[in-house]
């Protein structure tokens, strides 16, 4: 009997080699070759389920997209806003899960270098628009359960600069963790007259 091969699941873990190999050096230095053997498995096994390190590429910036847009939702959906005393506590406990997710998550961590790359190939830069076009859409839907129809696009953008910027200072290990239970309260100083 054949063995039953789940296409979609190997591509997965490949994606996640490819995840890995970007812990240790620059995504465009990452070769076919290091991701297969982060795989586990040969360079022409790894040709059977991307056409090359584009199609790689470009797989990933689709998980990516999907991944924000998808744990944004989820979140949102999981969490009641009743279930918090305020829409202060509430926007901290979405931004504490940002900054410090759930375990076991496959967070897209090379999610800033693909920000970077998109400036400098057309069809990355596609992708990452559209990503952030979905983000936007999503983000919009959430805060508008929360707020109303008050809030639209502008403070959709708002909270994905935040996001933005958390998952790239965390990339980096260049927040101490310090406030974020707080991050929104950290701006409520700054907000205030």
């Amino acid at each position: 009997m054949p063995l039953i091969v789940d296409k979609e699941a190997v591509r997965m873990e490949i994606l996640m080699a490819f995840q890995r190999c970007i812990d240790s050096k620059p995504l465009t230095n990452v070769s076919l070759r290091d991701i297969a053997a982060e795989a586990n498995m040969s360079h022409a096994k790894l040709l059977n389920y991307f056409d090359s390190k584009e199609d790689l590429l470009v797989s990933y910036v689709r998980y990516t997209r999907d991944y924000m847009s998808q744990k944004c939702l989820a979140w949102f959906n999981e969490h009641d806003r009743a279930d918090y005393g305020s829409n202060a506590e509430y926007m901290n406990a979405f931004m504490s899960y940002v900054a410090r997710g759930k375990v076991g998550e496959q967070r897209p961590n090379a999610t800033t270098q693909t920000y970077v790359l998109a400036h400098y190939n057309e069809r990355v830069g596609e992708l990452v628009r559209e990503e952030f076009a979905e983000w936007r859409r999503v983000m919009e839907l959430c805060l508008k359960r929360i707020y109303g129809d008050e809030v639209g696009a502008r403070e959709a953008e708002g909270m994905m600069i935040l996001i933005a910027g958390t998952f790239i200072c965390n990339y980096n290990n260049a927040l101490t963790g310090g406030i974020s239970d707080d991050i929104i309260g950290s701006f409520k100083k700054l907000l205030s007259e």
